[in-house]
């Protein structure tokens, strides 16, 4: 069984070769064998978990092919597919304002602050900022830079390169 366990989690190798820990919980209740796979990489937790009546390489396997998928999916994630698609567009700013009854005109007044979060920027290189933007729906990321401890912000440009903003203290 063991055996079984070491084939199949080095065929995984090749979707993660990164691996930092793998947990495998291999349990029978009365008449049912269940196998519950857990992967931990860089940037991805996999769980899988597979139930089987017959016996427990069953129930492995199907926890194997549950962990796959879920690797599979990762991976296409992380190759760029939106070389020859036209750029998104962002909305063109507004500028707050309220209507002057008597001279039909605007007049400027302060922005209200809509929406406010807060969270713990994680520290990262900026080539991992990166890949967390390009994975990521938001325009921009805030980040703490590895290299000079700081916080940073990259951005996606409209050419579909990236911009980084280092500020000075």
């Amino acid at each position: 069984m063991q055996e079984h366990m070491r084939e199949k989690l080095s065929r995984l190798e090749r979707y993660a070769p990164r691996l930092v820990e793998t947990h495998v919980i291999l349990k029978k209740e009365k008449y049912r064998y269940e196998a519950e796979m857990t992967l931990l990489a860089k940037n991805l937790r996999a769980y899988g978990e597979g139930q089987s009546k017959e016996n427990i390489y069953t129930a492995i396997d199907q926890a194997y092919s549950r962990v796959e998928k879920q690797l599979k999916k990762f991976r296409e994630r992380l190759k760029d597919h939106h070389k020859g698609r036209p750029e998104k567009s962002f909305a063109k700013p507004v500028l707050a304002g309220r209507q002057n009854p008597e001279a039909g005109m605007a007049v400027k007044t302060r922005p209200s602050i809509v929406k406010s979060s807060s969270f713990a920027a994680k520290p990262m290189s900026v080539e991992e900022a990166s890949m967390q933007l390009e994975l990521s729906e938001n325009p921009f990321l805030v980040f703490l830079n590895a290299s000079t401890k700081k916080a940073n912000v990259l951005y996606k440009r409209n050419d579909g390169n990236h911009g980084l903003i280092e500020p000075k203290f």
